[in-house]
Order: structure tokens, then C-alpha cells, then sequence
């Protein structure tokens, strides 16, 4: 194609980048070799230079005008074709991959669907904390800055993670953790199994059949020695009357929702200084499932008010405590239908469990298999989180049937933090 030809594609508006930055070089080199023809002729011939150059002068005017209106016409174009594809790729990327806050909407601030998410998978999985707050931000297309509050139910204090979810997954190890768990990775290098406060192997891990010693013939022992109770129970003997103690308790065998009520009428409500914070669930066959699920008994779960969720389809998903319910209106039956709405409501969450909870074989698939467990053999509780004075702590492992003492913390007295 010719200069020509080229030429009057860039006037009339339909040439190409690539044309319209060959024609302003060519008008670039035109407009030099003018300035130093006319220097010459002017040096040679003074005065020459008005006769030759008014009516030039005035083409180039032209053509400058209509370099100017062309290039002016591509910036403004590519302008708003970067500004249209911005603002639609939001929307777009939040339609394909996960976005944390659609669903139930924030009344005060942080107290969602993200929040209502992070709560109860907290309460399932993490003994002796609570979700109080969680908020997801959102910022590159596809991306949210997250943050969450927990309370340490044990010290009083308020632990916080924040973190990135960029198309749909937690930004693994390359993701912060702040305060108190800075830098800390577990085996797998997600900060979020250390985060969620799984317990310890060896709090339930016995019961479950994933965690065991060996004895001098190597064979694999699950059942905890006698002495190694003894001997955390002598421990906390030697601690101040006023000190305080967490600890993880299994029982010889489970027991029904029925017996579990008992339990906790006679050592909560009736005795005081004795919390059980967490009721821990028999939902697999020995040795299936590494994970550990279970409910606070107590409900100290913060949600949203009522009316925030379907609670018909999830009843008793917002705990209740204690104080709340009506007398004779028994306890079993709220918890029975509190820790099966926990479960349905996280199997239907896959894209928080993808985002949020991808470790240990956290799945959509997981709690259907809990759920499917649960509803064939009814909940057992075959072990719990307790909380209280020391003395209390003792005599609950000494007056029960137990066969596993694990002291997760102990502190100086109720005020300590």
C-alpha cells in the first residue's frame, strides 16, 4: 500500500495504530526537512522564504489539525475500552468465581453471609472459640481482602486473621497470618488449619483412632495410660486453688444426647465454675476420618438476629443458650437439631469450604457423609472441651468415666488473660 493510499486512511478515520504511527514519523521527517530547506533558502535568498512557504504553511496547518483530532480519537478510544472492560470484568469475576459476601446481607458491619460462614464453621470445628466478626473486602476483579475475629473463650482475648481470596482460593502460605500466629504453617503450609484451632491430635485423636503410641512389642496402643491422666491430674493439684484449667476429656464410652443432658445440667447449671465448651461428636467409624465435629453446648455462638437466615431450613443453626430456653423444653432435642442444621448448612456452602477450609479433607462431600453417619446412629458425644476452676477440672476427670485427660492451658485465676 502506498504513502497515498495510507495517507487517506488516516484522514478519513479507519486507519490502523500501526498506519497512524507510520504517518506522524513520515510528518515528523517532513516537518524537519521543511525547517531546514526553508533555513537554507532563507540563508541564500533572505526574503524568498514569504513567497514560497504561505500557502505550504497553511497545508501544514491542516494536516497538523488532522494529526491532532485523529491521535486525540485513538487515546479517547482506548480510554474507554479499558474503562468499560474494568468495569464490567468486576461484576463478571464475581459472578464466576467466589464471592464471600453474596448471600445474606451485613446489618452492622461484618456480620454477613461471610460472617455467618465462618461462625459456624468455627463452632463445628475449633473448641473453645468463637467467631465474633468477619468481613471480606472486595478489590482486584475476582479478589477480597478478608479479615476475621475470634475470641479465645479461655483467655478472654480477641485473636484476628486476614488474609487474600484471589479467584476463588485462599492465597495458601503466601498469606499472612497477624498478631499472635504470625508466619506460623502447619504440616501442610496452609495458615488456615492453624488458624481454625483444630484440636490437638492427641486431644481426640486417641477415640478417633488417628493418633496412637506404641508399646515395647510396637504395637499400636489408642487407649491414654492411666498414668499419663494421673499424672496430668497431679499437675493441676499442684497449681494455686485459684488457678483455672482447659482441658480435652473423652469418656470409657459415648453417650446419648440424653445422658450428655444430665452431664451438663449436674457440672454447668447446677455447680458453676465449670464450663464445657465443646461437645464432641462420634460422626465416622474409628480410624475413617481425621477431623473432629462438634457443637458448643452452651451456644455462645454470636450470629445475626433472627430472621437473617431460612431458619426453617436450618433450625437452631443461631445458638441458644441455656438461659434462653423455656423451662422443661430439653436441651437434647435443641442440640440434636442445632448440630444437624450446622452440618447441612456447611454442606452447602462448597465455595467457603474451597476458599476457606481446603484442608484435611474438608469438603461439600465431608459433611454429607457426617450428616449421612449422624442420621443412621443418632449423636453420640464421646468427648469434650472443659473450662473452670481447677478443682472443678479434677473432680469432672475423677467423678466421670473417663479414659483421656489432655490440659490444653491453665492460668493463675479467672481474671487472668
Amino acid at each position: 500500500m502506498t504513502f497515498k493510499e495510507v495517507f487517506q486512511r488516516y484522514k478519513e478515520g479507519t486507519a490502523s495504530l500501526e498506519e497512524i504511527k507510520f504517518v506522524e514519523e513520515e510528518l515528523e521527517k517532513f516537518e524537519l526537512l521543511e525547517e531546514y530547506t526553508l533555513a537554507q533558502i532563507d540563508d541564500s535568498c533572505p526574503g524568498l522564504q514569504e513567497l514560497m512557504t504561505e500557502s505550504d504553511e497553511n497545508e501544514i496547518r491542516g494536516i497538523k489539525k488532522t494529526v491532532n483530532r485523529k491521535l486525540l480519537k485513538s487515546i479517547l478510544i482506548s480510554f474507554l475500552a479499558a474503562a468499560v472492560l474494568v468495569l464490567l470484568s468486576g461484576p463478571i469475576c464475581s459472578r464466576i468465581f467466589y464471592n464471600p459476601n453474596r448471600g445474606y446481607q451485613e446489618t452492622y458491619g461484618g456480620d454477613g453471609q461471610f460472617f455467618i460462614d465462618a461462625a459456624v464453621f468455627t463452632e463445628l470445628h475449633s473448641p473453645g472459640y468463637t467467631t465474633n466478626w468477619a468481613k471480606a473486602v472486595p478489590g482486584f476483579p475476582g479478589s477480597y481482602h478478608v479479615e476475621i475475629r475470634q475470641s479465645n473463650l479461655f483467655h478472654g482475648r480477641e485473636e484476628t486473621f486476614s488474609g487474600r481470596i484471589v479467584r476463588g482460593k485462599m492465597a495458601g502460605s503466601e498469606s499472612s497470618l497477624t498478631g499472635y500466629y504470625s508466619n506460623i504453617l502447619n504440616r501442610t503450609g496452609s495458615v488456615l488449619e492453624t488458624y481454625w484451632h483444630f484440636p490437638p491430635m492427641n486431644a481426640f485423636g486417641r477415640k478417633l483412632e488417628t493418633f496412637c503410641t506404641t508399646d515395647e512389642a510396637g504395637n499400636d496402643v489408642y487407649q491414654q495410660p492411666q498414668k499419663e491422666i494421673d499424672s496430668q491430674l497431679e499437675q493441676l493439684e499442684e497449681l494455686p486453688s485459684s488457678s483455672w484449667a482447659a482441658a480435652y476429656i473423652t469418656f470409657d464410652a459415648p453417650m446419648s444426647l440424653d445422658a450428655f443432658s444430665s452431664l451438663y445440667r449436674q457440672w454447668v447449671a447446677d455447680q458453676g465454675n465449670l464450663d464445657i465448651t465443646y461437645a464432641a461428636v462420634t460422626c465416622s467409624e474409628p480410624g475413617y476420618n481425621m477431623n473432629v465435629a462438634g457443637f458448643d453446648p452452651a451456644g455462645t455462638g454470636v450470629f445475626s438476629e433472627a430472621g437473617v437466615y431460612p431458619e426453617e431450613t436450618y433450625p437452631y443453626l443461631r445458638p441458644t443458650t441455656a438461659r434462653e430456653l423455656n423451662d422443661g423444653e430439653a436441651l437434647e432435642e435443641i442440640w440434636e437439631q442445632h448440630f444437624t442444621s450446622m452440618l447441612q448448612y456447611m454442606s452447602d456452602r462448597p465455595q467457603f469450604l474451597t476458599a476457606m477450609a481446603d484442608v484435611n479433607g474438608i469438603s461439600q462431600e465431608y459433611y454429607e457423609e457426617l450428616a449421612s453417619y449422624v442420621k443412621d446412629h443418632g449423636i453420640q458425644i464421646f468427648g469434650v472441651m472443659i473450662q473452670g476452676n481447677v478443682s472443678q477440672v479434677i473432680s469432672f476427670a475423677e467423678q466421670e468415666k473417663v479414659d483421656g485427660v489432655y490440659v490444653e492451658d491453665a492460668k493463675l485465676s479467672a481474671l487472668s488473660r
